[in-house]
């Protein structure tokens, strides 16, 4: 038995020597040859609502159930802590504890990551062009260890080594976090996404009910993703965490969960990988640099950008996705950016957007931010699709498929918009060889 596998099995004890229910349908498979490392396999064939494993809730591990509460006596910093900051610092102290409740836990969640938090530099080059780069937080992330998270492991020299709970423990408990957390929900309902929205949760959402609390949740999170193959679900009841079959899964199948319909961009960002061909690929258009292009020398230019604050057309960027469809808000931005004094005037009088009309200026503004996006990135889609081919280190193969997958909405939204250019073009011109066929008639 390899330790790979005798981990797996210590894991699985454990949970069902604590009230955790597995199906002898399902099992541990060493998924790493395949770039996923560990996942459940249906060792028999599964049918639809069967049950795959239950998790009682004091296997979860959160700030309401980690010993660090207790032993900080007197101590309320954990209350103090802002976003993940509880959370992550309760796994710095249980994941490095031998005695630890969750260890065999801990043995099986991984040591290394393959997000571009990890990346060298000559890596995160492979992302240029992209928006993951400014998205990746890690001088954010320093500063929330300086400022909240060492303070405390210095205060405690009873609880935390400095040389142990360091900077890079913190970045892979985080880590952890972003990749296998869930919102654990006490009311029934089903945990669609994986990772509950956690994109949703670096921005804490005011209106979140309060029952809601971030957990590690042991053995579901074992379940990889992939993107259009989930086939099991997490359900939440009062007692335990129930994790369900969606679907027929025939034996041998992989038992996916699935993490939200993620873009690439996202996928790779926060778990490390890229799925080929993602239908939920999309592209981001810098909100601030439409602005810049069509009204940088408008004297309405301040007017124009609060008005379209004021109606919720303009953000820090528009999305185009797999449809090629420009965002209403976009076309609806166009409008009000080419808008001369007094149709601007009027739009103001009418305190109303303009309507999301796709008009021949509003193409020709289009395809002009689409270009100005595309050269952002040092390579064409030609010669990333040739790379793709070749052999490259995984990090390098997982930023191809994110430039791909936004480069060919850039291409396919262009020809989409030069094509309803060619139409119309052609209908003015057959208009026009109508009429002066009437007139001649005449």
């Amino acid at each position: 038995m390899t330790d790979f596998e005798a981990k797996g099995q210590a894991f699985w004890q454990w949970l069902e020597k604590n009230g955790a229910t597995l199906s002898n349908g399902i099992g541990f498979k060493d998924y790493r040859s395949e770039g996923a490392g560990r996942g459940v396999v249906a060792t028999r064939d599964i049918k639809e609502d069967e049950e795959l494993f239950s998790i009682p809730r004091p296997l979860l591990l959160s700030v309401e159930t980690s010993k660090l509460r207790d032993a900080l006596t007197g101590d309320d910093v954990l209350d103090k802590m802002t976003g993940w900051s509880p959370l992550i610092l309760c796994l710095m102290y249980e994941s490095q504890r031998d005695d630890s409740f969750w260890k065999p836990y801990f043995d099986v969640l991984p040591k290394d990551f393959s997000t571009p938090m990890f990346w060298s530099s000559d890596d995160i080059k492979e992302l240029e062009g992209t928006d993951i780069v400014e998205k990746i937080g890690k001088k954010e992330a320093d500063e929330i260890f300086s400022q909240e998270i060492e303070p405390v492991i210095k205060n405690h020299p009873n609880l935390f080594d400095p040389a142990v709970h360091n900077l890079d423990l913190f970045h892979r408990c985080g880590s952890l976090i972003m990749a296998y957390s869930f919102h654990d929900e006490k009311d029934g309902e089903d945990e669609e996404n994986a990772d509950t929205d956690k994109e949703d949760e670096e921005d804490e959402d005011e209106e979140a009910p309060p029952k809601e609390l971030l957990a590690m949740v042991p053995m579901a999170d074992m379940l990889n993703h992939k993107t259009g193959y989930n086939n099991a679900r997490l359900f939440h009841e009062s007692d335990c965490l129930r994790m369900k079959a969606i679907k027929d899964i025939r034996e041998g199948e992989q038992i996916y969960n699935t993490y939200g319909d993620l873009c690439n961009a996202d996928l790779l960002r926060k778990y490390g990988f890229a799925d080929e061909n993602n239908p939920f690929d999309l592209c981001e258009l810098n909100g601030g640099q439409v602005i810049d292009m069509f009204a940088k020398d408008d004297k309405l230019r301040d007017k124009k950008i609060e008005f379209l604050m004021e109606e919720e057309a303009l953000d820090d960027c528009f999305v185009v996705d797999t449809d090629h469809v420009l965002p209403d808000e976009l076309v609806s931005t166009l409008h009000v950016l080419r808008a001369s004094a007094g149709e601007f005037k009027q739009m103001e009088r009418k305190q109303k957007l303009p309507k999301a009309q796709v008009t021949a200026p509003v193409i020709d503004m289009a395809i002009d931010i689409l270009q100005a996006r595309l050269k952002r990135y040092p390579t064409s889609l030609d010669a990333d699709m040739t790379e793709l081919q070749q052999n490259c280190n995984t990090n390098k193969r997982h930023a191809l498929l994110v430039r791909i997958g936004e480069k060919q909405i850039i291409h396919n939204t262009i020809d989409k918009l030069q094509q309803e250019q060619g139409k119309r073009s052609n209908d003015d011109d057959g208009g026009s060889e109508s009429t002066n066929k009437r007139q001649k008639t005449a």
